[in-house]
């Protein structure tokens, strides 16, 4: 018998779903499934340069040689990642 160690896995979509896939026009909303945020919650979910942005910016920085790099951080950040990923002897 054969097992398959690895099941499909199902597609995640970080795309809004359609209106008519979210809900019934039938059925009205009820008020637990109304999310409000607070100031704090809107400050960190509104409105701000994506990821992809970011790094392009950092890079530009980076470029100019206007980015300030801590080496001593940068090092021990390396350091911790060898140490996580159990460094490879070679």
């Amino acid at each position: 018998m054969r097992i398959d160690s690895k099941p499909p896995v199902p597609r995640v979509s970080l795309e809004p779903r359609a209106a008519s896939e979210t809900s019934t026009p039938s059925a009205p909303p009820s008020s637990a499934s109304v999310v409000k945020l607070s100031a704090a919650g809107h400050a960190v979910a509104g409105p701000g340069p994506t990821t992809t942005q970011r790094l392009e910016r950092i890079r530009e920085l980076l470029d100019k040689g206007e980015y300030p790099v801590d080496l001593d951080a940068l090092a021990e950040k390396i350091v911790d990642d060898d140490a996580v990923r159990g460094a490879r002897k070679g």
